[in-house]
């Protein structure tokens, strides 16, 4: 009896001990009936979270408080346990307080046989700080796949055994793959044939060490292309060092290593261009070391027996001495290369170069600045050796006194020469003209007064008098013509050719009479002097009624128009020609392709137009037939417009 008291004290006493670790632990437990659901034990924890009392918990089933089951959903959840298919049940479910918040749990549910009889025994974790940790760290993915998606990098996180796993959106832009295509081992199939064991090779390497991986490789891209990109992995490590993940990026350097490329190949066609060039070129850093100077440079300098010498600005200035062109000689401080150094910019800085050890000495032109690069200031002096030009220079500007000197000399000549000219025109004027007159009026005397005493053939004796007379009188005056054209001053300005022409017209009102005459000339301004437009216009318009005047009809146009920056005036008739063969004499002075008994004339008019329009810039030429009339050209630039130099004065189009 004593021994069952014992026994059962420590029953007691185990119980007791059992019972207040489950009151004490932070776990929910709860026992409740298989059949009615009714819990029948709901620990302290248990009722702290739920907020009810264990009296009404009495009443109350796991429906109650779980307001995601119904007990047909949790009759079926369980079937499993009560057929001892499953020792446990664990889901993941929401339980409802009292003043009806929702917390997560996690459940335990399994089949507890207690005093021969069945119940279920449900131990619960409020996962409330789980879930938040959770969604924390769901948060922190998201932020992490989009800063991800967002950098200009295409990245990429790789198992320990260096598989990928994931890529970022940029990657699968960039290549147009997709992931079932990438993921794993498929990264392998975007690189280049050539280059892909030895990036192997590196990636093996560095998941081997657990070192960083920094490598440039191409890679494909969706479009077939290769682009460079500078890949780099660093491992993600635990608390405890080991290597978990691989987090890895390809940045595109394609660009920038395609510049360095070209810059490269610059740098050395740079290189050949200053090795190369006639002139001097000299680098000199802030310090005043010489860094680099061409062949040139060297040739220039004559350094003959300075090899040993190591040259910079203050070596220099002990051996070379530098002086302008008028003699004085510069102080060191105001040297090229030590002004260029001050921050000035040189253009053309002529100077005087003597080696003070020899007779050498030459004339160079400076130029230079300071450029920036890389971050290092470098003074560059470029120099010519302008020496001979200068000798050259200084001969020319003998020889331009000279010439200056026999042109004045000349000029005076000229103008006693056009003195002596005018002159002897005024004498001819005057001189031959007076007995013409006298011989036209003693002629027209014998004629008016012996008319019945002279016989048919003295009558026409002096009427070939009297018209050769006037013949010679005319050819005075064209002549006269000619050579005050020659000497008189031009006035070049903008002529509109409409008014020009309607006025110029008019003094052949009578001439024009029986004539069929067409007209025309728009509003065209043109460049040109009035009085020798006039001229050579004049005689067009009278050869064009003089040579046109047996025709059955006669017929003349005057046409202007536009071509490119000059205006193109044609005087036309339907008279008699002439044939193209004598083309080249109708513009010379005393020339006549007809006879004078059909069709009066000095020979001088053409020769005028010649005259006038080449000393007007312009042009003039011919187009005939023998029987087919003429064509005259005038071609002068429209004005507003820049002169252009045209083909030869007289040459047919």
């Amino acid at each position: 009896m004593i021994h069952d008291n014992n026994e059962l004290k420590q029953i007691n006493g185990a119980q007791s001990r059992l019972s207040a670790i489950l009151e004490q632990t932070l776990n929910e437990i709860y026992l409740f009936d298989i059949q009615s659901l009714r819990f029948d034990y709901v620990n302290r924890c248990a009722q702290r979270n739920l907020g009810y009392s264990m009296d009404a918990l009495r009443t109350m089933t796991p429906l109650h408080i779980n307001p995601e089951l119904d007990e047909v959903s949790f009759r079926k959840m369980t079937d499993a346990l009560l057929a001892g298919e499953k020792e446990v049940l664990i889901f993941e479910t929401t339980h409802m307080r009292a003043d009806a918040t929702i917390y997560p749990v996690e459940v335990h549910l399994q089949v507890f046989e207690r005093l021969e009889r069945a119940e279920f025994l449900a131990i619960t974790l409020d996962i409330t700080i789980r879930r938040r940790a959770e969604a924390a760290l769901r948060e922190s993915e998201t932020r992490f796949r989009t800063l991800a998606n967002t950098i200009p990098q295409l990245a990429w996180i790789a198992n320990t055994d260096g598989s990928r796993s994931w890529y970022n959106q940029r990657w699968y832009d960039y290549t147009g793959m997709t992931p079932e295509e990438v993921l794993g081992w498929g990264w392998q199939k975007l690189h280049d044939a050539e280059m892909l064991p030895k990036v192997i090779r590196k990636w093996t390497d560095a998941v081997a060490a657990g070192e960083a991986f920094d490598m440039e490789f191409p890679l494909r891209g969706a479009d077939g292309s290769y682009r460079i990109f500078l890949t780099r992995a660093e491992p993600l490590r635990d608390t405890e060092g080991r290597i978990v993940q691989w987090f890895g990026t390809n940045t595109d350097v394609n660009e920038q290593r395609l510049e360095e490329k070209v810059r490269r190949e610059t740098e050395k066609q740079l290189q050949v261009v200053m090795e190369n060039m006639s002139e001097g070129l000299v680098v000199c850093d802030f310090s005043g070391k010489l860094v680099y100077r061409n062949p040139a440079a060297i040739k220039m300098h004559d350094f003959r027996g300075l090899e040993q010498v190591e040259l910079n600005i203050r070596n220099f200035g002990q051996i070379y001495e530098l002086a302008t062109l008028d003699g004085e000689i510069l102080p060191f401080e105001k040297w090229p290369l030590n002004r260029i150094l001050q921050g000035e910019h040189l253009h053309d800085v002529e100077l005087r170069v003597r080696r003070m050890d020899t007779d050498w000495m030459r004339i160079f032109s400076y130029s230079g600045a300071i450029s920036h690069a890389d971050g290092k200031g470098l003074a560059f002096l470029t120099m010519k050796d302008i020496t001979d030009r200068k000798v050259a220079e200084e001969a020319l500007r003998d020889a331009k006194i000279n010439l200056e000197s026999k042109v004045e000399q000349r000029t005076a000549q000229l103008l006693a020469k056009s003195k002596e000219l005018e002159n002897f025109c005024y004498s001819v004027s005057h001189d031959l003209k007076a007995p013409l007159r006298g011989i036209d009026g003693y002629s027209r005397l014998l004629l008016e007064s012996y008319h019945e005493r002279l016989d048919e053939e003295g009558r026409s004796f002096l009427q070939n008098v009297r018209a050769a007379t006037r013949h010679m009188t005319r050819l005075i005056e064209d002549l006269l013509a000619y050579s005050k054209l020659e000497r008189r001053k031009l006035s070049t300005m903008s002529v509109e050719l409409s008014s020009f022409v309607t006025n110029l017209l008019s003094q052949f009102r009578d001439s024009l009479q029986n004539v069929h005459l067409t007209v025309k000339v728009d509003s065209y301004r043109v460049r040109a002097d009035p009085d020798g437009l006039a001229i050579a216009l004049r005689n067009l318009i009278d050869n064009a009624i003089k040579f046109s005047k047996y025709s059955a009809i006669q017929e003349v146009d005057i046409v202007a128009r536009a071509e490119g920056n000059y205006c193109l005036i044609s005087v036309c008739d339907n008279g008699i020609g002439f044939d193209m063969r004598f083309y080249d004499k109708i513009f010379e002075i005393f020339q006549r392709l007809h006879r004078a008994e059909d069709y009066p004339g000095t020979g001088i008019g053409l020769a005028m137009v010649h005259k006038a329009m080449e000393r007007m810039g312009g042009r003039v030429w011919a187009e005939s037939e023998l029987g087919g009339g003429a064509i005259f050209y005038l071609q002068l630039p429209l004005a507003g417009t820049a002169p252009v130099d045209s083909p030869d004065l007289i040459s047919p189009v």
